[in-house]
């Protein structure tokens, strides 16, 4: 008996990312609302139920505490648009429709982080790139999208154009509109906003005849007429 008490408690692996979930969940809230710097490591072991001893045990200091927020949600917004991409059973077109859907769905779900994005570039801006453009920009996730949109053309789906110009201006676009939601406090159905996103994509702002019109004056200026 005296030799096990003296090995302790062994480790619960499970308990353990639970409780660091239960903490990135919580410290995302209150950094949301009070901003980084007034954001007191007290408050937001006291809302976990934990001493402020367990939260540094996990997170070292409140800047690393604060990373680890923006870590653990741009994981979860990789998930619901990689698991996406990587269904087999799903056409292209589906796929697009259903990732642009979970983009929107995810902020309107935990617009916090939009919240962290800012106070991320405001606090860390001299540190390191932020941590979303790190994110799009690592190889896995870059391969992951650019061999999505290679499909899209290679399937007839998209006109030809180069992938990387056609990943930065949506993503630009998908984040943009993140960000007006809310600094401007806009309300919006994901679903509604996906819909509005996809029909300007798929059938752009010309009608027809416009288009073909474009197109005419376009083949003349090639053919130097």
């Amino acid at each position: 008996m005296a030799a096990l008490s003296k090995l302790g408690r062994r480790k619960d692996p499970s308990l353990e990312a639970r409780r660091k979930a239960e903490i990135l969940a919580v410290a995302a809230k209150v950094f949301a609302a009070c901003g980084y710097a007034e954001t007191n490591v007290d408050v937001i072991a006291n809302h976990v139920g934990v001493g402020k001893g367990t939260v540094y045990r996990y997170f070292p200091t409140k800047e690393k505490l604060f990373l680890a927020t923006v870590d653990q949600g741009l994981d979860e917004l990789s998930h619901d648009v990689d698991s996406v991409i990587a269904d087999p059973t799903l056409e292209p077109l589906v796929k697009m429709r259903r990732v642009i859907h979970n983009y929107f769905t995810f902020f309107a779900r935990r617009p916090e982080m939009v919240e962290l994005f800012i106070q991320e570039r405001a606090t860390f801006r001299d540190r390191h790139q932020p941590r979303y453009f790190a994110m799009k920009t690592e190889k896995d996730c870059g391969d992951i999208h650019a061999v999505f949109v290679g499909e899209l053309i290679a399937g007839g789906c998209l006109r030809e154009i180069p992938t990387e110009r056609f990943m930065g201006v949506v993503g630009d676009l998908l984040y943009g509109t993140i960000m007006t939601n809310y600094l401007t406090g806009r309300q919006v159905n994901p679903a509604d906003q996906a819909h509005d996103v996809l029909d300007i994509l798929f059938h752009g702002i010309l009608s027809d005849r416009e288009r073909k019109r474009h197109n005419r004056k376009s083949a003349k200026l090639l053919e130097g007429k």
